[in-house]
């Protein structure tokens, strides 16, 4: 009877253990899932593009939503100015910053870093040059104080980004959550081998 009571809690403790991992797997892998990396999907002016009028604003589109902190984007001529009005707007999963009156023509260098709704941070460069013709005939847009061409829409907000199950598949939770099982179920047959 002994040797069969044994068999009896061995196999359940091993069904108990496949569910546990079972379980773990699956909040490691929703804690896992929604974690992806942000990216610059279009940059306007476009990288390596040469213009022949001053441009007015660099817009930036990424292929997720940006966050409403962090986040930077200067743009300098050739010699290290900034010619940003410093002008920052973001909306959803754009960037705009406005452009000064340009007074130097050659490579414009835009620098930026943002940081998505989920906490992960992108920076990076692109260059755009300016041709002399840009100086001698200013867009019909420019002025002494310019103001962007395109405005964003206001935020949206949302209620998913701040509910349990939005942070439960930002990652640390589940990964947690899963880890803390798995503990649970190796210290529990340790302890029943040693009785």
């Amino acid at each position: 009877m002994g040797i069969i009571l044994r068999w009896w809690e061995d196999e359940f403790m091993l069904r108990r253990a496949g569910l546990i991992v079972s379980v773990s797997a699956i909040l490691l892998f929703l804690g896992t899932g929604s974690a992806q990396a942000l990216s610059l999907v279009t940059v306007t002016p476009s990288a390596g593009a040469v213009l022949t009028h001053s441009p007015t604003q660099v817009l930036l589109t990424f292929d997720g939503p940006l966050g409403e902190q962090g986040n930077s984007i200067t743009v300098t001529d050739p010699s290290g100015k900034r010619i940003d009005d410093g002008s920052l707007e973001v909306s959803g999963s754009k960037a705009l910053v406005g452009i000064t009156t340009l007074s130097s023509t050659g490579v414009m260098t835009i620098d930026y870093q943002v940081v998505g709704t989920d906490g992960l941070a992108l920076s990076g460069s692109s260059k755009f040059q300016v041709d002399a013709a840009a100086l001698a005939t200013p867009s019909a847009t420019a002025s002494a104080t310019p103001t962007p061409v395109d405005t964003l829409p206001p935020l949206e907000s949302s209620t998913a980004t701040n509910s349990f199950w939005s942070n439960l598949k930002s990652g640390g939770v589940g990964i947690l959550l899963g880890v803390l099982l798995l503990t649970v179920l190796l210290s529990r047959l340790a302890r029943r081998k040693r009785r």
